[in-house]
C-alpha cells in the first residue's frame, strides 16, 4: 500500500509543479525566443513521431507526371513560397519571423519522404504557422504540390518564374 501512496503522491506533486509552471509565466512563448535543450527536443520529437505514426498507410502516386508538377508549382507559388522559399527568391520577412523556422524546401524538399510532405501539407502542424491545406485543397492538388516540392532543388529560377499561379491562370 505504501508503494501505491508513493506513486499517487509523486503524480500529485508533478501535477502541482506543472500547474505552477503553467501559471508562473516562466516559459517564454515569444516567437523571438528560440527553444533550446529539453524543450526543443520535446517539441521536435513529439511533432516528428506524430507525423511518422500517421503516414504509414499513405499511397504515393506518380510524382513524375509533368502536368501534376506544373499544377503543383502554381499552388506552391501561391501558398508555400513566402515561407519555404523558391528558386530566385530571397527569404521573406514572413519566413524570418516564424518560430520554428520553416523548412527551406529548395534545399531539403527532395530529401523529405513524399508521404511526410503530403501529410504535413494536408494537415498542418499546430503552433508552427503551417496551415492545414486539406481544408481547402483536394488530395490531388496536395499531391501536385508534393510533386513540385520534390523538383524545387533542380528547378532554375527562370523555369520557376515561368509557372503561373492559380490567380494568373484564371485571368
Amino acid at each position: 500500500m505504501k508503494i501505491i501512496y508513493s506513486i499517487l503522491f509523486t503524480i500529485l506533486g508533478l501535477c502541482i509543479i506543472g500547474i505552477i509552471f503553467i501559471y508562473s509565466g516562466i516559459y517564454n512563448v515569444s516567437a523571438m525566443h528560440q527553444d533550446t535543450g529539453i524543450t526543443k527536443w520535446v517539441l521536435e520529437t513529439t511533432s516528428d513521431k506524430s507525423v511518422e505514426s500517421r503516414i504509414k498507410d499513405i499511397k504515393v502516386p506518380d510524382l513524375e507526371d509533368t502536368t501534376m508538377i506544373k499544377i503543383g508549382f502554381a499552388h506552391y507559388k501561391e501558398m508555400c513560397q513566402s515561407c519555404h522559399g523558391a528558386p530566385g527568391f530571397k527569404e521573406t520577412d514572413l519566413a524570418k519571423g516564424l518560430n520554428p523556422s520553416p523548412t527551406y524546401l529548395i534545399k531539403y524538399g527532395n530529401k523529405i519522404p513524399p508521404k511526410e510532405i503530403f501529410w504535413v501539407t494536408k494537415n498542418g502542424i499546430k503552433m508552427t504557422g503551417m496551415p492545414a491545406w486539406g481544408k481547402t485543397h483536394s488530395d490531388k492538388k496536395i499531391w501536385a504540390i508534393v510533386a513540385a516540392v520534390r523538383k524545387l532543388s533542380t528547378t532554375s529560377a527562370e523555369k520557376y518564374k515561368s509557372f503561373k499561379s492559380e490567380d494568373e491562370n484564371d485571368n
